[in-house]
């Protein structure tokens, strides 16, 4: 009878799995050199305008060589939390919103949604989280 009720109490212990992975501490946009400035690049998804931002270079890179980007002097650009936050805030400013790990196809295709961030909740997530 022991044995049974000990194996009760066991079975309502809530299971604790991994812990969820950290996000990354820097992320990657894509840029290229302007007047004596940084160009972000940012792209059109419908009738607004978003920053795309990557979590590893890979995926950047794979975003410019698919969309066809490099040729126009694109590169990715690893960017730390205040570099980020001053583009959106800075030369940024009628971005929608940010869009996280992004495929070029999805702006082809309309699921830019999919992975888009409102520009504030971006800045606040990031701002909170430095």
């Amino acid at each position: 009878m022991q044995i049974e009720g000990t194996h009760k109490q066991e079975a309502r212990k809530p299971q604790r799995g991994p812990a969820p992975p950290t996000p990354p501490t820097t992320r990657w946009m894509l840029a290229r050199a302007g007047e004596g400035r940084l160009e972000p690049l940012c792209v059109r998804a419908g009738l607004w305008k978003v920053l795309p931002v990557f979590s590893f270079e890979e995926e950047a890179q794979m975003f410019l060589h698919l969309g066809g980007y490099e040729e126009s002097g694109w590169r990715a650009r690893e960017s730390c939390t205040g570099e980020l936050v001053s583009v959106l805030l800075g030369p940024c400013t009628d971005v929608e919103g940010v869009a996280l790990d992004p495929l070029p196809q999805m702006l082809e295709d309309g699921t830019i949604g999919l992975v888009e961030v409102g520009r504030r909740r971006f800045v606040g997530q990031l701002l909170h989280r430095g």
